[in-house]
């Protein structure tokens, strides 16, 4: 990509692409931490984890959410996949303490509701091939963030603003 106009995009053998809406989307990227320590990890520098959310190499490291690649498995890093890894983990810590089974995580299906900010009181959804931007999409965002936010708060908080 050479350029990024108000409606289009220039790219750079000289072609440009049209476009109601543009934004750049640079992605999420696991830190150094795991490779610099040794650790196994996927080719994005994820920990390098099994079904049980274990390390591969190292059965008492567990991890969770961005910062891992669940080997065998190509999963987008949302924020959705981190949440549905949660009780999984709780799980297996747990169970790794006191030597009981482990469960394995199930990612679930890949067509899940995504929601980006935008950052200015604007936001763009997409499930499936539907795609809706707008302050209704950010009002969704926000109904369902701070749902699940308050499931965590243990200081009222967020009781408070309501």
């Amino acid at each position: 990509m050479e350029s990024i106009e108000s409606s289009h995009i220039k790219l750079e053998d000289g072609s440009t692409s049209d476009a109601d809406i543009i934004f750049v989307a640079t992605g999420v990227t696991p830190s150094s931490l795991f490779s610099e320590s040794g650790l196994p990890t996927g080719e994005d520098g994820g920990l390098l984890v099994n079904d049980c959310l274990q390390c591969v190499d190292y059965p008492e490291i567990f991890g969770g959410g961005d910062c891992i690649k669940v080997q065998g498995r190509d999963l987008a890093r949302a924020g959705v996949y981190a949440v549905r890894q949660n009780p999984v983990l709780l799980h297996n810590l747990s169970a790794a303490l006191e030597a009981k089974p482990l469960q394995r995580f199930n990612p679930g299906s890949p067509d899940f509701l995504l929601i980006v900010n935008l950052g200015d009181s604007t936001a763009l959804l997409r499930k499936g091939k539907w795609i809706w931007n707008g302050s209704m999409a950010f009002k969704l965002k926000d109904f369902i963030d701070r749902r699940f936010m308050r499931k965590f708060q243990l200081s009222g908080e967020l009781e408070e603003e309501l």
